[in-house]
């Protein structure tokens, strides 16, 4: 039997047995780990706290022959803000289920679980808009995960004007003039809905370059223009969920949400 010590953020929980939960933890060094919290749905275990969705906290693993249980742990930090409204509560909740399907075991995670943490912060601690906060995790997750779409220039021509097209299932760009459809098709705008092609501005074009080439502890440290956020955060989450070929229930969650607000 080996003691292993690290800090992780939980990622997903489930029952398992009457009072005891599988939690699923997210670590720098060592990946995605799946641990057994022995009578963690107990209000009077001391280890409760910990094991909840989303808490960053210090745990202490008991392993053998590959599984692990959970011998103690110490609290970091909990994101209590994500309770100021259902919608951040929701991203929160979207965060931790992309992370648990990117992540992988026995692989390092440091910029996934950097990324998460920092997400979380801007959700729980700032005013930020929670649409925003939410496409800039996507797209960086996508960058970090090896996704990132090729931002450089146009695919075929290598070229800028200005106006760009993101092709989302192949990750790169395609200028106006190479995207040309040919008289008596679609127009651009509805060929772009059936081939999964985003119209950029050069402003959204320039969002989506900083959020994927900024050191980590940048990437929030811009702004959209207020009528173009909603196009952003439209093209990096189509971007991010053709890449990973599904759909998420907390990000289906999310959109009942911010339809029953407006």
């Amino acid at each position: 039997m080996t003691m292993l010590t690290f800090p992780a953020l939980v990622i997903r929980e489930c029952d398992y047995a009457e009072n005891d939960k599988l939690i699923t933890l997210l670590t720098a060094e060592r990946g995605k780990i799946t641990v057994c919290a022995k009578g963690a749905k107990s209000l009077r275990n001391k280890d409760m706290a910990c094991s909840q969705l989303l808490c960053y906290s210090e745990f202490t693993v008991r392993e053998r022959g590959g599984y692990y249980t959970l011998s103690e742990a110490s609290l970091i930090r909990q994101f209590f803000g994500l309770g100021r409204s259902l919608e951040r509560n929701a991203v929160g909740s979207y965060v931790a289920e992309v992370t648990a399907e990117v992540c992988v075991e026995n692989s390092d995670e440091s910029e996934m679980l950097s990324l998460a943490l920092n997400t979380l912060h801007m959700l729980s601690e700032t005013d930020r808009e929670p649409d925003l906060i939410k496409a800039v995790f996507e797209l960086r997750c996508a960058a970090v995960t090896g996704f990132c779409p090729e931002l450089s220039g146009c695919a075929i021509c290598g070229k800028e004007d200005g106006r760009s097209y993101l092709d989302v299932m192949n990750g790169r760009l395609v200028c106006s003039a190479c995207f040309n459809p040919e008289p008596g098709e679609a127009g651009a705008e509805e060929l772009a809905t059936a081939r999964i092609i985003l119209p950029l501005t050069e402003g959204l074009l320039n969002a989506m370059r900083y959020v994927v080439s900024c050191p980590p502890k940048r990437i929030f440290s811009f702004s959209v223009a207020e009528e173009e956020r909603e196009d952003f955060s439209r093209v990096c989450e189509k971007y991010l969920i053709n890449q990973l070929e599904r759909s998420f229930p907390t990000l289906e969650f999310y959109h009942r949400i911010k339809a029953m607000s407006l």
